[in-house]
């Protein structure tokens, strides 16, 4: 499994970032991949829930079915990929001075047989799309004025660059 992450100080409380970024059906407004995301579990938001996500791959389009894992208001959402490619996705708010961190990750596996330069690069994709994906939560909730986006690495065994 490898990981790519990255984070962003947004100038605005968790709550306000959570309110996006739990609309699962808003996510193509700040998604750099996200075309579409539809609920197709009856019932609100949480543990359990279930939605389709059509996304871009290179020139394809994709089709993905996710169950959410962790839904704990307003800091953090893990979900899975139940349907396609092996991964693990996961949003975190942290209140920090007057804003919020918010973390994202994609814990993914990778096709047997690929090289490792090649699913490295792949790995450093993934964490560009999350630090562009950040951005634009923070321009979307309004908080840009402030500090940056962080890469906070990627590594195959979950560690450092």
């Amino acid at each position: 499994m490898l990981l790519a992450q990255s984070e962003i100080f947004i100038a605005a409380p968790p709550e306000e970032v959570w309110a996006l970024i739990s609309d699962l059906e808003k996510g193509p407004e700040w998604s750099a991949v996200t075309l579409q995301c539809e609920i197709t579990s009856e019932g609100p938001l949480g543990v359990g829930c279930t939605y389709r996500a059509v996304s871009k791959f290179m020139a394809s389009k994709i089709t993905t079915e996710h169950e959410i894992l962790e839904w704990a208001p307003p800091h953090r959402i893990v979900s899975k990929v139940i349907k396609g490619a092996e991964s693990t996705f996961t949003q975190t708010c942290e209140p920090q001075g007057e804003g919020t961190g918010l973390t994202m990750s994609n814990e993914f596996s990778i096709p047997a047989g690929l090289p490792g330069l090649v699913a490295d690069k792949l790995a450093a994709q993934v964490t560009d799309t999350l630090a562009q994906e950040l951005a634009r939560i923070r321009e979307v909730v309004g908080g840009s004025s402030r500090a940056g986006v962080r890469e906070e690495g990627v590594d195959p065994l979950r560690g450092g660059k």
